[in-house]
């Protein structure tokens, strides 16, 4: 018992002493606090080839508003940002803007997995078409994409030279580190996975909604492809030759996948445009091929090959990769030229008695070939400046469907029954957001997407706005800035819309945003 009783006592005074050891006890430090938070500059790279103009979105981070954190890309590709103490860790979604190298809108998406901002090599991050499928694989595991990279038909150098960085994808630059063949390789990927995004998002259901979001179509994009990969190759041994019969398997894996995602045996995805993206992938896949059979070693010397239009490549990419895109935008009648360059100091001039008119937009679809529709987000924020007294109206609408003639000019628009609707206004306390019971039809009689016929529509809404437009008078001014989402098809970054985040009426979204300046006459 006295022996049980010591040992007891042994074990007692040896944990008292590890705890206060492990507390700092004994005399010593209390415990040294947490280190200060230190923001970090981080630069990255989006590359299809270079993209120009893109937008990059930290999708996991909010700014201090509670608006989504984006940056755009400059005219090479480059972006930078400072990580902040509530923006750390993030993955990172890449759209829009332009392929340097095509000239081509892109339309596709790339991504980097959820990563540790403040941790990243060398502060730096390139998002490529190898992250976006790094990124839907979903290893914990970076080596487990060794396999796919091999079917895929990467050389053994660039395997070699990915592995000895542990797989970490967002360290290598395929546009500047890559063999031809190579960047050949993963920009081929790039556009099979863009075109599939593409005609996903087109799938329209009976009452003219989408039911495929980007996000969703390049998941299950990737997804086919990845699947192909985990059993055979895409590419024919050492060449950019596709293999028919994977390529026929990646696309009928993604109608079926979309097809289970949409779960509704009404919709019903056309099998030409499939059999279209077969021929497009196929011909551009033999283009490059014939370029680096050539004597083209570099992916440097490939981009230089496809700018110059060497042996008329870059002919036959656009030609077969073009899509619909939004191509022209104007407001309240006037041209996009005559927007940007307006200014509080310098209007333009607006009938007083025609206000109404800032709240309609004009779009057209470049690259048509047959009537099309397209759903679209759109919002308004209208500052009015009446002397010292400033009158406030924002509105948005979550859903306007949009009908296009095959000229690509619009044939009709109309805000669906179930739609949401929100204003706020200087002029009353409290918000108002409600749904409609019925479709309204917001075509005006040019053919351009007016909310008037909205506000008509509906006894409060025509009454705000009405106390609204009754504060202005004559020589007044009006700022306006209008925000647009589409759904489907991309605004062509040449028309050169900032990105701007929708913050009102519950809606919180990014979209092209444009502001203009207007005095009343």
């Amino acid at each position: 018992m006295l022996f049980n009783k010591s040992v007891k006592q042994t074990l007692l005074v040896t944990s008292i002493m590890a705890l206060l050891t492990a507390c700092g006890g004994g005399g010593g430090d209390s415990g040294s606090a947490a280190a200060p938070f230190t923001s970090k500059p981080i630069s990255g790279t989006a590359v299809d080839f270079y993209l120009a103009n893109a937008t990059v979105q930290l999708d996991d981070c909010k700014d201090s508003a509670g608006n989504p954190v984006f940056v755009k890309t400059d005219a090479a590709g480059n972006f930078k940002f400072n990580t902040t103490e509530n923006c750390q860790n993030s993955a990172i979604t890449v759209t829009g803007g332009t392929d340097i190298a095509t000239g081509l809108p892109f339309t596709g998406t790339l991504k980097l997995k959820k990563t540790n901002l403040q941790a990243i090599n060398s502060n730096t991050a390139v998002i490529t078409p190898l992250t976006t499928l790094q990124s839907y694989l979903g290893a914990a595991n970076n080596a487990d994409i060794k396999p796919l990279l091999e079917k895929l038909g990467l050389s053994s150098s660039t395997i070699t030279k990915l592995q000895a960085a542990n797989f970490d994808l967002s360290q290598f630059d395929p546009a500047k580190d890559a063999s031809a063949q190579d960047m050949a390789i993963i920009f081929a990927v790039q556009q099979l996975a863009t075109q599939i995004e593409d005609s996903l998002q087109a799938v329209s259901k009976g009452d003219g909604t989408n039911p495929i979001n980007q996000d969703k179509a390049a998941e299950i994009a990737f997804g086919a492809i990845l699947n192909q990969l985990q059993t055979a190759p895409l590419f024919t041994t050492n060449s950019l030759i596709i293999d028919n019969a994977a390529l026929n398997a990646v696309l009928t894996q993604a109608v079926t996948d979309a097809g289970t995602y949409i779960n509704d045996p009404a919709v019903t995805i056309d099998q030409s445009v499939m059999t279209q993206i077969n021929t497009s992938i196929t011909i551009i896949t033999n283009a490059l091929n014939n370029i680096v059979a050539s004597g083209t070693t570099t992916a440097e010397s490939l981009q230089d090959a496809i700018t110059s239009n060497q042996d008329g490549i870059k002919d036959s990419i656009v030609d077969n990769l073009k899509t619909p895109v939004y191509s022209e935008f104007s407001l309240a009648h006037y041209s996009l030229a005559d927007l940007k360059n307006s200014s509080s100091a310098s209007p333009l001039n607006i009938d007083s008695g025609a206000l109404n008119t800032v709240l309609s937009v004009d779009f057209k679809l470049n690259n048509t070939q047959k009537e099309l529709s397209d759903t679209v987000k759109l919002a308004f924020k209208l500052k009015g400046q009446s002397g010292t007294q400033t009158e406030d109206l924002n509105v948005t609408v979550n859903n306007v469907t949009l009908n296009f003639n095959a000229d690509g000019s619009i044939k009709s628009a109309s805000i669906p029954a179930g739609a949401k609707i929100s204003i706020i206004t200087s002029l009353v306390i409290d918000k108002t957001s409600f749904t409609l019971d019925n479709p309204v039809n917001i075509t005006s009689a040019n053919g351009t997407v007016s909310l008037q016929n909205l506000i008509n529509s509906n006894e409060k809404l025509e009454k705000y706005y009405k106390s609204y437009v009754g504060k202005l008078k004559a020589n007044d001014t009006v700022q306006v800035s209008a925000f647009v989402l589409p759904i489907t098809y991309v605004i062509d970054a040449n028309l050169g819309l900032a990105t701007g985040a929708v913050d009102f009426g519950g809606d919180n979204y990014l979209a092209s945003t444009l502001t203009a300046y207007f005095k009343l006459n």
